[in-house]
């Protein structure tokens, strides 16, 4: 999946409904409730499970491999 394809709308409905700061697994569970795609799921569960991520666009960040500001635990 291209995650640079999705619309900004497709990426607040899919990762918008979060109470960030969040980990991989609240956000995987957020996306699937949000009808995302099973492989921007798929992709989010393979992240880290010491990540903790401070909005949707530390999430596409991190997916992208882009550089991102990390939260401290």
């Amino acid at each position: 999946m291209d995650i640079k394809a999705l619309s900004q709308k497709d990426k607040e409905k899919y990762l918008g409904n979060v109470e960030y700061p969040a980990d991989k697994d609240s956000v995987a569970i957020s996306a699937e409730e949000n009808e995302a795609p099973a492989e921007l799921v798929e992709r989010i569960r393979t992240l880290s499970a010491d990540d903790e991520f401070s909005g949707p666009q530390d999430v596409l960040a991190t997916l992208q491999g882009l550089p991102r500001v990390r939260v401290p635990k």
